[in-house]
């Protein structure tokens, strides 16, 4: 298989997109709560200022644009995260097109905000002190698994593998 840019970049919109579409399905289904855009492009900036590390970033000084920020930065990162997942099934001879394995790495993926975006922001390990009326934790788990199944039919529509 070939890793093209525009394959990559069309994998990566549609796994992201995908993402966005279920969690906004669930959010309106009242099934998880996330956290607002605007906090996650608060806590790029102060990333972007050299200050990663936040007490807690509603408490942070707003920026002009944070949901700018978030956005660009969310499908950034999901248009990275596409390439990894290319290159790696490409190494171990698996099939991009492969729903288990393009969900099982979506699901790995988990462990950037659970680990580091979480606890950065001052919401905890897994986001365990995250703000009272989210359920970031489990939006993040369900948001993830929708960018597995987002990679498995970007893959299928680009006709990698």
């Amino acid at each position: 298989m070939f890793l093209s840019i525009g394959r990559i970049l069309l994998i990566g919109v549609i796994a992201t997109l995908t993402m966005d579409i279920l969690g906004a399905i669930l959010r309106r289904a009242h099934w998880v709560m996330s956290l607002p855009p605007g906090l996650i492009g608060r806590w790029v900036a102060a990333v972007a200022r050299g200050r990663p590390i936040q007490a807690n970033i509603e408490h942070a000084t707003p920026v002009h644009h944070e949901i700018v920020i978030a956005l660009l930065t969310h499908y950034v990162v999901g248009i990275a995260f596409a390439a990894v997942y290319l290159s790696v099934t490409l190494r171990l001879g698996a099939s991009p097109r492969s729903a288990v394995a393009a969900v099982t790495f979506g699901l790995v993926t988990c462990v950037f905000p659970w680990l580091l975006m979480f606890p950065a922001m001052g919401f905890g390990l897994f986001g365990s002190r995250g703000p009272g009326d989210t359920q970031i934790f489990l939006s993040s788990l369900t948001g993830h698994a929708a960018f597995g199944i987002g990679l498995w039919l970007g893959a299928r529509a680009s006709g990698a593998g």
